[in-house]
């Protein structure tokens, strides 16, 4: 048998060898990069960037009802002296919300004095009251009636304009004429008697 002949198995099996030594080596290397691969992973550095919004404010609304431009209102011509049955006297009274929020208001009245209680019980006093009427010579004339004629009672805290009236806007207004009327059926008992009468309006920011 011939040299040759005996080499070529021979380097068949080495090349064999050498395939699978290189086989194994790859699939070792391989294996190592996956597991480099996993544990370098958490080493990456992460850019950020920040975007700060600002511009951005709170302030709170004033609520702010008046009365004839005024915190303090008198009237000027609601009074009546010396008045005999019959007898009416008006003024127009402005609501005005003079604050910055919308607002609706409430009406509350009625009379008090030493004598409130008499005129009370002899419903004498009867009191009507018209929006964006005018007052002339004791009495409202056009506009439209939004309560009465009642008569005022021995007490303050009655409702007048129990549900709000409104929504005012910031600077609105609203004209109301008060009239009151003394009664043509008044008894003579009340002669020489006194009552005030005194009226609260009350603002508020639930408009709805």
């Amino acid at each position: 048998m011939s040299d040759h002949a005996l080499r070529t198995p021979a380097r068949g099996r080495v090349r064999h060898l050498l395939r699978a030594l290189r086989s194994a080596r790859l699939r070792a290397l391989l294996g190592l990069g996956v597991v480099l691969s996993v544990g370098v992973t958490g080493t990456f550095a992460f850019w950020t960037d920040d975007v700060t919004i600002s511009g951005t404010s709170f302030t709170s609304a004033t609520l702010d009802l008046q009365v004839n431009n005024s915190d303090a209102p008198a009237t000027t011509t609601l009074s009546m002296s010396a008045m005999v049955p019959g007898n009416t006297s008006a003024e127009v009274l402005t609501v005005k919300n003079n604050g910055t929020a919308p607002l609706k208001y409430t009406l509350t009245g009625g009379l008090a004095g030493a004598d409130a209680a008499a005129y009370d019980s002899a419903a004498a006093l009867a009191l009507t009251i018209w929006a964006g009427a005018t007052a002339s010579g004791g009495a409202c004339s056009g506009g439209t009636n939004v309560y009465g004629p009642t008569a005022l009672t021995a007490t303050t805290s009655t409702a007048i304009i129990g549900t709000g009236r409104g929504p005012l806007a910031p600077a609105g207004t609203e004209a109301l004429c008060f009239q009151v009327t003394f009664s043509p059926s008044a008894p003579s008992s009340l002669q020489g008697k006194t009552a005030t009468a005194t009226f609260t309006a009350t603002g508020t920011s639930d408009v709805s």
